[in-house]
């Protein structure tokens, strides 16, 4: 149920979907093209959630510049999170929309605007360590 209540509130927060990607950056989609937002979520460079109310994928905002360009180390912090069982992205919008203890109790997304490199690094020690190795 707190899952639940957690992903509506991020919901709430008014992320765009590809059709307002794709105005921020001043492209022109077409009804059948896929937009900038659509290829770079599927390349690995752009974190959507699927909104099951929308029928569709919202881009979490900490991603983007104020331009609507994706932020250049996305895609770095993308490859670090776990992808397994996280189609829809919930996973990884969970982790990074959640206070961190590493981060001083700030949300991941909060710190990457100012200091992705930091996140990137937390989310490496989360995720990629060998947690046997210390043994």
């Amino acid at each position: 149920m707190l899952a639940i209540e957690f992903r509506d509130e991020l919901l709430e927060k008014g992320w765009p979907d590809d059709l307002r990607v794709a105005v921020l950056v001043g492209e022109a989609p077409g009804p059948e093209a896929p937009t900038s937002a659509i290829r770079a979520q599927a390349s690995g460079d752009l974190l959507g959630v699927w909104s099951a109310s929308r029928h569709c994928f919202l881009y979490p905002d900490f991603q983007f510049q104020r331009s609507g360009a994706i932020r250049k180390d996305v895609a770095g912090l993308l490859a670090v999170l776990l992808r397994e069982d996280d189609r829809g992205g919930w996973r990884r919008a969970f982790w990074l929309y959640s206070p961190h203890a590493l981060l001083d109790d700030r949300t991941p997304a909060e710190i990457f605007i100012d200091d992705p490199a930091r996140v990137i690094a937390v989310a490496r020690e989360e995720f990629l360590d060998d947690r046997e190795a210390t043994w």
